[in-house]
């Protein structure tokens, strides 16, 4: 029986891992504006030899400037206390809201009844567009499909229909006009509250009875002197006095002026720009040069400034921690000032690779910034990355959840980054078209456009595919299907 042997081998490999500081380099990279001021905060209140040294976008935050203190230990007990608080808090704040949403309780509704599809579809449209508190979000005659048969006679038809849902009131413009619709519903109710509800709710400021009948009164008393004037028939005859007046506010009391108060609401989440780029008068421009570190982009003999957002707040060490070390000062203060230094340092860094890449966008793409959507350029992030000497994945991190704020508009910053649009035309010996995706769609609607001008029938996708080819965009029929479905 052989006996079994031992044996030893020496590799060698090169193992690429990222420290402490590199991670939390990217991390703060990643993040958007809202995200980066919050984290901001947290590492002030978690180490006080940060401090925040400005900021622009307001806020407190608690900071020590008194010279740390090493001797003192925090109490074990406060420390329980805290943190069971927080446990609680917590707990509070992850308890999810179960309530059925207004627009699922009015759709439940709506759904029953019989409608034809374009007024069903018109109503899901008008509820959709209803706010946390039952209102019209956008004009409801801005909803109206130019393609569909339902007109402002229908939307003259339906919203009444949705107000009269359960809660009665939503799908009005205000909360006068949502009292004024309750009021209607009920049985019986109050003449003069439905006066008061009908434009002249301001005569219950202040809700006193003997000022809600004076300012009636003389109301109708100037309207009976205009000549030719008639009387809304509702009015005619209409008691005003004290025990009318008491009636009426005693009535308009047990109307909700929110209705939509008791429905879960999904909270809107409003984009903050983390960079600004504006066009330098010519004025201004004459004499600049293109300097990414400043922010100025020239192209084509025009001038852009690039700017961050100032809602980032300024950071800085604590100033009674500048004079302390490792051999003079305790460990733990010597670490809070390596951290500190490092988290500017990240922040810094941060800062000069968002500006330099967005002046990269700016600069490819100057026809959009000059003439808007429609003429973005073919531009990827690996091309800012070889020009910034970067990793491609560091760009994918800058352009992530980030916003760019223009004159066409607000824009995620990776709408700037296009890959060529693919595939060609089977058969052809080009391999693809240069063209990025916004420009094809945009000579796609130029196309359907020229179309319709001359009156001729819808046109065919093989069709466009065709004129495309001809304008030097060789794109297959199936691309100029899907382009049009996203249009």
């Amino acid at each position: 029986m052989a006996a079994s042997g031992l044996s030893q081998r020496q590799r060698q490999s090169q193992i690429q891992a990222m420290g402490q500081r590199q991670i939390q380099s990217l991390e703060i990279l990643s993040m958007g504006s809202d995200d980066l001021r919050e984290a901001v905060y947290k590492e002030v209140q978690e180490n006080p030899a940060l401090i925040i040294t400005k900021d622009a976008g307001g806020g407190n935050v608690r900071v020590s400037h008194a010279p740390p203190d090493s001797s003192r230990v925090s109490s074990a007990s406060s420390a329980a206390g805290a943190q069971e608080s927080d446990r609680h808090q917590a707990a509070l704040e992850a308890h999810a809201d179960t309530r059925l949403s207004l627009q699922d309780h009015l759709l439940s509704q709506l759904h029953v009844l019989r409608l034809p599809d374009d007024e069903m579809s018109l109503g899901e449209r008008l509820i959709g567009n209803l706010d946390s508190r039952g209102f019209h979000i956008l004009a409801p005659v801005s909803l109206l499909d130019k393609d569909s048969t339902a007109g402002e006679a229908t939307l003259q038809k339906l919203i009444p229909l949705i107000q009269s849902l359960d809660p009665a009131g939503c799908c009005c413009k205000d909360t006068e006009e949502s009292l004024l619709v309750q009021a209607r519903q009920r049985p019986y109710p109050p003449r003069l509250a439905l006066f008061l509800l009908d434009g002249h709710l301001d005569f219950l400021n202040p809700p006193v009875i003997s000022s809600i009948v004076r300012k009636a009164q003389a109301f109708f008393e100037a309207r009976s002197k205009l000549f030719g004037l008639k009387e809304n028939p509702a009015w005619e005859g209409m008691r005003i006095d004290a025990n009318a007046a008491e009636n009426a506010l005693a009535f308009i009391r047990t109307l909700d002026p929110f209705p939509a108060r008791d429905y879960s609401t999904s909270e809107t989440r409003y984009v903050a720009p983390d960079v600004y780029v504006e066009k330098i008068p010519a004025s201004d421009a004459e004499g600049l040069s293109e300097d990414f570190s400043r922010g100025i982009v020239v192209q084509d003999g025009i001038a852009w400034r690039v700017r961050l957002t100032s809602s980032i707040p300024a950071v800085g060490i604590n100033p009674s921690y500048e004079n302390y070390s490792g051999e003079d000062g305790s460990a733990v203060i010597s670490t809070g000032i390596r951290r500190a230094k490092e988290f500017i340092s990240s922040m810094e860094s941060r800062q000069d690779t968002l500006i330099r890449g967005s002046c990269m966008i700016v600069k490819r793409q100057h026809s959009f910034f000059e003439s808007g959507p429609g003429n973005l350029e073919t531009f990827r992030q690996k091309d800012v990355a070889s020009v910034l000497g970067l990793h491609e994945a560091t760009i994918s991190r800058m352009a992530g959840s980030k916003y760019l704020q223009c004159s066409w508009g607000l824009f995620p910053l990776k709408y700037f980054f296009l890959s060529p649009a693919t595939p060609a035309v089977p058969g052809s010996q080009d391999n693809g078209t240069s063209a990025s995706r916004d420009k094809i769609k945009a000579e796609i609607e130029k196309i359907i456009r020229e179309q319709e001008a001359a009156g001729g029938k819808k046109i065919s996708d093989q069709k466009i595919s065709d004129i495309l080819a001809g304008r030097g965009i060789k794109i297959a029929r199936r691309t100029v299907a899907k382009y049009r479905a996203d249009m």
